[in-house]
């Protein structure tokens, strides 16, 4: 069909734009000189306007219109219906927003992660605060464009996860927290830590954590052949096709290096197995970031800090850093998954990191119902650390600029972690049920199941379902948060020896 082949056309080279601004974005928070930040910004502010002018225009709207033609669309299959769906969709969504606007955002974006970089360093949010305020009011202005359902920062949701409301994630997000927080007392009532004091003042060489995560990546699945890892100030991947770079961070005094290598592999991973016959086409890209998440968080923590990981990790870890010879397994899981506040948010364990989400989604609503000014954000953060987590940041660094998200305007991004992690959950319970022998393949260090269960019923799909629709496929049921706070309380019951 004509119109058909026109469309996969066009979306083939919004593709490959996609594909050269991701290196682009890669490239400067990695090896980018300093010095270059100018020249970078309007490079990328040009293809950005060049994929906008093309995404919304005459050509690709008249196939659309064609294709939805009774005669037509009564022609196409379930794939070729996917794909129209989803083009119509990113379509319909910016068509009405100008290019210049989409230039301007895209300048911005690049000019205040570089600056963000260096006032993270500094600790100075008062250097930050106008690269802020100039992010926040594009994507308002922004928002004003998109056809939202309520209120300005749906428009922001849906980018990320689409048909997210901020009514829905409340609705999620109300009870999670609630079941959370008491867990969290729960635990803070007590007068032991397991595993305490086994990682604490220790010295981790960072050569040796470079190492260790790149066997890590490897033993899993990540694929080398068609990835790379590399150093960065805050952990990202990026995923071009057959081009995945994943990226990691490290701290010779901490080994949670480990964990968010298997964050970004997870991330990685889902990109390197994409039905490679779907690449350029308008399904050939993940469902959602709530799914992506979900699948980061699943290789970080319901498999990173399972006790059957931890049989296979822990003789590696034992052989590089011999102190650890004295203790056992055991002692390890009781350390990687102690519960305690913290103030980093990629650093936290698995029963505060929601809480830490929940933190600035509050802020980020509050700003685009203009109920904070973008001044504000730093006491706000402070005060909001303290309700949730009852610690409060010394520095700026610690709080309100330690993400990265925000100097690329990625306003709205936060809340896939959460839906990650409940995705992720739920997804996993499944996964049990159906790969019974898991424990015992993961402690021996064997992950290809596991990896081509998630493969075969998630990676290679791409967006040929709703994220919805998908999840309930999968596990037979709809976004329920018991499924993280079951497993939640029964990990933790049996760390804790308490009785929830």
């Amino acid at each position: 069909m004509k119109a058909y082949n026109e469309l996969i056309d066009i979306s083939s080279e919004l593709r490959n734009l996609e594909r050269t601004l991701s290196l682009l974005a890669w490239d400067e928070r990695t090896y980018m000189p300093r010095g270059a930040v100018k020249g970078r910004s309007e490079m990328r502010a040009t293809l950005y306007k060049l994929h906008h002018k093309l995404l919304t225009s005459d050509r690709l709207k008249s196939c659309i219109k064609e294709l939805n033609k009774s005669s037509n669309f009564d022609d196409l299959d379930p794939i070729q219906k996917a794909s129209l769906r989803e083009i119509t969709r990113d379509f319909e969504r910016k068509y009405n927003v100008p290019d210049e606007l989409i230039q301007r955002i895209a300048k911005a974006a690049t000019e205040g992660q570089s600056v963000w970089e260096t006032a993270r360093s500094r600790s100075d949010f008062d250097m930050f605060l106008p690269y802020l305020e100039k992010n926040i009011e594009l994507r308002k202005e922004f928002a004003g464009y998109i056809d939202y359902e309520n209120e300005p920062y749906d428009a922001l949701l849906d980018e990320f996860d689409p048909g997210s409301t901020a009514k829905w994630i409340e609705k999620v997000f109300g009870p999670m927290k609630k079941k959370l927080a008491s867990i969290v007392d729960d635990i803070a009532s007590l007068d032991h830590t397991p595993g305490e004091g086994i990682l604490k003042d220790k010295e981790f060489p960072v050569d040796t954590q470079i190492a260790l995560c790149k066997k890590l990546a490897e033993d899993i699945g990540f694929d080398f052949n068609r990835g790379r890892l590399d150093n960065t100030v805050h952990p990202f991947t990026v995923g071009m096709d057959y081009d995945v770079r994943i990226t990691n961070r490290y701290n010779p005094g901490n080994i949670t290096s480990l964990y968010s290598l298997l964050h970004e592999a997870g991330h990685g991973m889902y990109e390197q197995n994409l039905d490679p016959e779907l690449f350029g086409t308008p399904v050939g890209k993940y469902v959602s970031m709530g799914f992506h998440e979900s699948q980061s968080r699943t290789w970080e923590n319901f498999v990173g800090r399972s006790r059957a990981f931890m049989e296979y990790l822990f003789p590696m870890l034992a052989d590089e850093f011999t102190f650890l010879s004295s203790y056992s397994p055991a002692d390890m899981y009781g350390a990687v998954n102690r519960v305690a506040p913290s103030l980093i948010r990629v650093e936290a364990d698995e029963v505060t990191y929601n809480l830490h989400i929940a933190l600035r989604y509050d802020i980020e609503l509050g700003l685009f119902r203009d109920e904070i000014e973008p001044s504000e954000t730093e006491v706000v953060w402070e005060n909001k650390m303290e309700q949730y987590l009852g610690i409060v940041p010394s520095t700026s660094a610690e709080g309100v600029l330690q993400d990265v998200h925000w100097s690329a305007a990625q306003f709205g991004y936060f809340p896939s972690y959460a839906l990650g992690n409940l995705y992720g959950a739920q997804i996993f319970d499944t996964v049990r049920k159906e790969i019974p022998s898991l424990d015992g393949l993961m402690s021996q260090g064997d992950f290809d199941e596991l990896r081509n269960w998630l493969k075969n019923n998630i990676y290679m799909h791409g967006r040929k379902h709703l994220a919805p629709d998908m999840l309930k496929m999968l596990t037979g049921d709809n976004l329920n948060e018991d499924y993280l706070i079951d497993y939640i309380k029964k990990k933790y019951s049996q760390i804790y020896g308490l009785s929830f």
